[in-house]
């Protein structure tokens, strides 16, 4: 596998800024299949996840703190992670405009710089916590573009996370930069059972969903609550659970299995 950091002018964010990306390319492991095992061939493109970091996190959070190269490199996968800081990649109400550089300027600037297929059935979105959302968010609002979604712990019913960060009143930045109220976030583009609604209302294919979060886990129960809202909307979800917090080692494990729901075989 390459590994790369990459940093480049955003003209969505007017600032540079960073990715990692994970590109498969000859190997170690590759050396008893001769010189030309696990090389890309010519023309070739690599199917693609895009990994989103969580809350405080930036582009370097999943290589650094789990296993993610190791997994891509089983299974020839490319992985794309951005930095997005604390925006729950949305366009903010007073900030930066990280939906649509990761929903729109990110995979056309992968797709160019690597060999990335741009196709939606080999286009994938994922992410932990803040990410989990991030990664629904996108998945369900550009339906083509990506394939396959999967939240880890994911921080789902955004209004009722809003609402709870206001009455505690101890967030390190200011919510209200991201949405203005509350009411910003109900029955808006926002809201991803409002997303899913209209993908259903429209008739349009709505994208595999994985969704995850550990019995431990301080959003467990919204979780649980999420999944059985999307069930009971007649959408096709996998749910998977065990031991675990909102922590690293939980969410090794968890990606590992979502490398593996993903349709990676050829053709």
């Amino acid at each position: 596998m390459a590994l790369i950091h990459c940093r480049f002018f955003s003209k969505s964010l007017f600032m540079n800024t960073d990715i990692t990306v994970i590109i498969p390319t000859f190997s170690s492991s590759n050396l008893q299949g001769g010189p030309d095992a696990g090389y890309i061939k010519p023309g070739k493109k690599c199917k693609v996840l895009y990994l989103l970091h969580g809350i405080y996190g930036d582009c370097s959070n999943w290589e650094r703190y789990t296993r993610i190269e190791q997994y891509a490199d089983d299974h020839g996968l490319a992985v794309v992670m951005p930095s997005a800081e604390n925006s729950f990649y949305t366009d903010m109400a007073h900030g930066q405009r990280y939906y649509t550089y990761i929903g729109e300027e990110l995979p056309a600037f992968a797709e160019m710089m690597f060999p990335i297929s741009d196709r939606r059935e080999d286009t994938f979105i994922a992410g932990l916590s803040m990410g989990g959302y991030g990664a629904y968010k996108l998945a369900l609002s550009r339906p083509e573009k990506f394939s396959c979604a999967a939240s880890l712990s994911g921080a789902l019913d955004i209004k009722a996370l809003y609402l709870e960060a206001q009455r505690q009143g101890n967030m390190p930045f200011s919510i209200s930069d991201i949405w203005e109220s509350a009411d910003s976030i109900a029955e808006t583009g926002s809201d991803l059972l409002v997303l899913l609604q209209q993908l259903k209302e429209q008739g349009k294919d709505i994208p595999r969903l994985y969704q995850a979060c550990g019995t431990e886990d301080p959003m467990y129960a919204l979780n649980t609550a999420v999944r059985d809202r999307i069930r009971g909307m007649g959408v096709d979800l996998t749910f998977y659970e065990e031991h675990g917090a909102h922590e690293w080692s939980f969410w090794d494990r968890t990606i590992a299995k979502v490398i593996d729901w993903l349709p990676l075989q050829e053709g």
